[in-house]
């Protein structure tokens, strides 16, 4: 019995070892914080569905967050993430871009919406916070929370 108790032990110690600890990734029920979306609207055609929307958030919104104002334009039949244009000054940075997706919602009438700010810190470090939102349709203003976080460093 001890000896099966010791080797799960060092089963899992070798195995924790063996992950990579560069990558780190926090998720949460309670969101990290919640970034604003405004001016949503969304329509279909026999060709697919499409939706657009303003979101934000000021810089520092987590730790060592740059800000972003982008205007989104996810497509639902694409379900994969496109990029957001940036709205206003100081126009594109480099260093971070958001992006949306519309994906299958958990009940047919609702729209899922999911946000990612991916951005590069100054020593490298690439940080992405990503949240996802169900909204009904003609629903025009919404927050997005953030519940997950993951560092590549």
């Amino acid at each position: 019995m001890f000896t099966s108790i010791a080797t799960i032990i060092s089963t899992i110690a070798v195995t924790a070892a063996a992950l990579p600890s560069s990558a780190i990734t926090a998720q949460e029920s309670r969101p990290f914080a919640e970034w604003p979306a405004t001016n949503f609207i969304e329509g279909c055609s026999p060709g697919g569905c499409v939706a657009a929307f303003n979101i934000s958030a000021p810089a520092g919104y987590i730790t060592a967050a740059p800000a972003f104002n982008v205007a989104c334009h996810p497509i639902y039949i694409q379900q994969g993430w496109l990029n957001c244009d940036v709205v206003g000054e100081p126009g594109p940075n480099p260093t971070s871009h958001v992006q949306s997706m519309w994906t299958e919602a958990s009940q047919r009438e609702l729209i899922k919406i999911s946000v990612a700010h991916v951005w590069t810190d100054g020593r490298g470090q690439r940080t992405n916070a990503t949240g996802s939102v169900e909204v009904v349709p003609g629903t025009v203003g919404f927050d997005v929370p953030v519940t997950l976080i993951t560092a590549v460093l």
